[in-house]
């Protein structure tokens, strides 16, 4: 009896686990986890965390998402530390570094826990607090990791100017995230993001023009960092393609998957756009040649 009570109560558990590895349709799913009706299919059920956990192993729709940011993760640890300039040239560059640092790694943390642990089986209240992870990890990358660009940007302008360009953009980062983690939709969390990019895109207007400063060799990796990142968000938004093929890029090719790799790629551009500007902004003769109609005498130190 003992025997038999045993052999049954294995041949549940392995029930139980080949029915969690069963991979679901799109309206098997809870509400909360319905994001694309063009997915038909791959869907994790709920699970605990440790089967999550397991998921890493086997093929479904989030495994794309999931090891593009993990990868992308392991890669900014491994060589972006070795390649910043720290505290060797000023202290201006040391917290620029980190500030740079931060926000290269911060959304790939932030985007690898929720993808992971989305379908996790608790309730929509912990769904909803992933969810707020992944978007301040978002917001880490559009705040901090863009005040090495906008600091280089205004380098050359006078000091109360500087500080004043800083301020502004740190004040609508704030309120960026305020609205974040209060957005009901993805269009309003996209939103969000659009005063601090409106004002890059001012500060990088007048780069083109030699005003203000930042290295002339980044503004290529500037521009291709919002324009590669503005693209991949638009493409996730339309549901393009899976929109017009509905159910044949299930597990690949969809259009979060396309953004979650041009969303890399634009990271990898900021990440070459800043090493650029924090190396030009360590030369003492920079603002020699550069236009300024608020010229600063220099900025070694905070």
């Amino acid at each position: 009896m003992h025997h038999g009570g045993t052999a049954g109560e294995t041949s549940e558990q392995d029930a139980a686990a080949a029915k969690v590895l069963l991979l679901r349709r799109w309206s098997d799913m809870p509400r909360h986890l319905q994001f694309n009706p063009h997915i038909l299919t791959g869907y994790r059920p709920l699970m605990t965390i440790r089967q999550c956990l397991g998921s890493l192993f086997y093929i479904h729709n989030e495994t794309v998402n999931i090891l593009t940011h993990g990868f992308a993760i392991l890669y900014m640890l491994v060589t972006v530390p070795h390649l910043l300039p720290w505290n060797t040239k000023g202290t201006l560059v040391g917290i620029l570094s980190w500030c740079h640092l931060i926000g290269a790694v911060s959304p790939w943390i932030g985007s690898f826990l929720y993808h992971l642990f989305m379908n996790v089986n608790y309730d929509e209240v912990f769904y909803r607090t992933l969810l707020k992870v992944d978007m301040i990890g978002i917001w880490l990358c559009q705040s901090f990791g863009a005040i090495p660009m906008m600091a280089a940007a205004v380098h050359c302008l006078a000091d109360n100017v500087w500080y004043c360009c800083i301020f502004i953009y740190c004040s609508l980062s704030m309120w960026g995230l305020l609205k974040a983690m209060t957005a009901r939709s993805p269009w309003e969390r996209r939103l969000c993001f659009a005063p601090p990019f409106l004002m890059r895109m001012l500060v990088m207007t007048l780069r083109c023009f030699g005003i203000g400063g930042g290295s002339p060799e980044a503004l290529i990796h500037i521009i291709l960092q919002d324009l590669i990142a503005v693209i991949g968000a638009t493409i996730g938004a339309l549901r393009i393609p899976e929109k017009w093929i509905p159910g044949r890029l299930d597990l690949v090719l969809n259009s979060h998957n396309v953004m979650h790799v041009m969303v890399v790629l634009a990271v990898c551009s900021m990440h070459t756009a800043t090493l650029k500007d924090l190396a030009w902004m360590s030369d003492p003769s920079t603002c020699n040649g550069t236009s300024s109609l608020f010229p600063s005498p220099g900025r070694d130190e905070l």
